[in-house]
């Protein structure tokens, strides 16, 4: 065994020796790696959306990559008409080649809800009566154009088995909705008795929240883990598969919503581990001998990341791509940010939306997005090949810059983002 360690050792030695003096064509010894930008410059296409498909120089390159994943998934900033613009290309594209699924940043029942309203003429209208019902109990499919995506993928899919997946924990205002859904299971006494108490804690804690605008006085926040425990026990006794799911449900919401006001990176982990858990099982229960499967994946961008992202977390991105390496199929990731525009944004509880301009490389978080931006396309999107960036002798780049590279494929900058429309 030492015999072998050093002979290890000593071809290790030699190949260190070899890329010491290894050069870049057309480089000499000393002759310093080109600069970033210029490497930037060298892997960036024009794209452009004509009558809502891919153009430009950047076409074949999205269509072909798209062709080969088995798994797209794009990484993005939230609430905008681009990038909904974008994901319809995708579709566009994937719909022939099998799309069966699409999962998103929402709880299950919200995908669920959605799901039984896609196809329907009264579509957003039945949305706007439960979101009246049970304010923000939606995440982003209360957005019009998120809504609108999820029909047009469905549309184009063309195909009996797709699903819209629902990965992510509840929304902060979905606990009245899950427990008048409980209720309707009908359970046994006990449990009925447990859970109309709790609904009427949480009507208490919306009118306090409505009151102030304060998300943290809503039940998913203020709810007693004792009381939650004892009802979990008598509804697991009485209550039937569906009353326990729901039920879990909102204990997990609650305890990823109460780490994260307390400060605790845990939520971030837990968060990421149920939305690679729910991705899991919809993967399992759609699996069928006569298709494979072809999924559209859309969160949130620090989601996406191969590898571990921003939080230092190795969220669903990472998952995906390891899973993928698995099977033996591929995996593609695509993040898709605006270098300007104007956020809609969270403004309390059963409040109106507020709009906020920002300018992404200002942003604290994405200063690393300065060289991108500064060398975008005129009059167009910018795509980025960041693969053809992977090992390649270069400038310094910065900490941020180099973990977009290593965990996205492509990156794509919108020049302005404006905001997408709420349903009311």
């Amino acid at each position: 065994m030492k015999i072998i360690h050093s002979v290890f050792l000593c071809v290790a030695a030699f190949l260190a020796a070899q890329r010491v003096y290894a050069q870049t064509p057309g480089q000499t010894a000393t002759t310093p790696p080109p600069p970033f930008e210029q490497k930037l410059r060298e892997v960036r296409y024009d794209l452009r959306l004509q009558n809502g498909k891919f153009a430009g120089g950047a076409a074949p390159v999205l269509e072909g990559a798209i062709a080969n994943a088995q798994y797209v998934l794009i990484g993005e900033d939230h609430i905008t008409r681009e990038i909904p613009q974008f994901t319809t290309a995708v579709c566009d594209v994937m719909g022939p080649q099998g799309l069966s699924a699409m999962a998103v940043e929402i709880g299950p029942q919200v995908a669920e809800f959605v799901s039984t309203s896609l196809g329907k003429p009264d579509r957003l209208a039945r949305t706007a009566a439960l979101i009246h019902q049970y304010p923000n109990s939606f995440a982003f499919m209360d957005v019009r154009q998120e809504n609108d995506l999820a029909a047009h993928c469905a549309e184009v899919a063309h195909n009996r088995h797709f699903h819209l997946w629902g990965l992510d924990q509840e929304f902060a205002g979905s606990a009245g909705w899950l427990l008048d859904q409980i209720l309707a299971t009908h359970p046994g006494p006990a449990a009925t008795a447990a859970i109309t108490h709790l609904k009427g804690e949480e009507q208490q804690d919306a009118t306090r929240a409505k009151e102030t605008g304060d998300p943290s006085k809503l039940f998913l926040f203020a709810a007693s883990d004792s009381e939650l425990a004892e009802t979990t026990a008598v509804l697991e006794r009485e209550g039937n598969a569906t009353a326990n799911t729901l039920f879990r449900e909102l204990r997990e919401s609650h305890e990823i919503y109460l780490k994260n006001i307390q400060g605790s990176p845990d939520s971030n982990s837990q968060r990421a581990q149920l939305m690679k858990t729910n991705f899991r099982l919809n993967l399992e229960m759609a699996a069928a001998p006569d298709h494979s499967q072809k999924v559209l994946v859309k969160l949130g961008d620090w989601h996406l990341y191969k590898g571990y992202n921003p939080l230092h977390q190795r969220d669903l991105g990472n998952y995906i791509a390891e899973m993928a390496d698995g099977q033996g199929s591929s995996s593609l990731h695509i993040c898709v940010l605006g270098a300007k525009g104007t956020h809609r944004l969270f403004a309390g509880y059963d409040q109106p939306t507020r709009l906020e301009r920002f300018v992404m490389d200002e942003d604290p978080d994405y200063l690393w997005l300065k060289p991108a931006i500064d060398n975008q396309i005129s009059e167009a999107w910018t795509l980025y090949d960041l693969r053809k960036l992977r090992f390649v002798k270069m400038g310094p780049v910065d900490p941020g810059m180099e973990r977009m590279i290593y965990g996205y494929d492509l990156l794509v900058i919108v020049p302005d983002l404006t905001p997408a429309d709420m349903i009311q």
